[in-house]
């Protein structure tokens, strides 16, 4: 009687085990729906990175909210207002080009205000460079390469 009683624990125990087996596994291999993997890619990217490189050791990164159509300068634009600094720009036809942010200014020491998304140098002026979420901006004061 007592081995009748032992066989049947450990039969149940046996299904408990394939049972909870089988429902772990199905929900750790269920496909997520492409609709479902878009909408969470598009919440954790809701945002650009935007540095602003003195040339002198002074290099100062910012999270910025990211909207749709917004471009390089628009992200340069509205944290330099946040951040009392002074920018000056002026617009030629091919678009607006950055002469000074705070006290650096196009020309002093051969340097210039060049910019810089995802690490590469766009070949359009910053407020025709639309970004992507998740992009990187770099505005450095230094030296032209051209």
């Amino acid at each position: 009687m007592r081995k009748i009683h032992i066989f049947i624990g450990v039969g149940i125990g046996i299904m408990i085990i394939v049972i909870g087996w089988a429902i772990f596994s199905n929900e750790v291999g269920r496909s997520i729906p492409k609709e479902e993997i878009e909408i969470l890619q598009e919440n954790i990217k809701k945002e650009i990175v935007l540095v602003i490189d003195d040339g002198e050791g002074d290099s100062r990164t910012f999270k910025v909210g990211f909207n749709k159509g917004m471009t390089a300068f628009d992200a340069l634009k509205n944290k330099a207002k946040e951040l009392g600094l002074t920018l000056k720009t002026k617009t030629f036809d091919i678009g607006i080009m950055i002469e000074a942010i705070g006290n650096k200014e196009n020309g002093k020491e051969g340097k210039y205000w060049l910019y810089y998304v995802n690490g590469e140098t766009p070949m359009v002026a910053a407020d025709k460079k639309e970004l992507k979420p998740g992009d990187k901006i770099e505005f450095k004061f230094e030296k032209s390469p051209f």
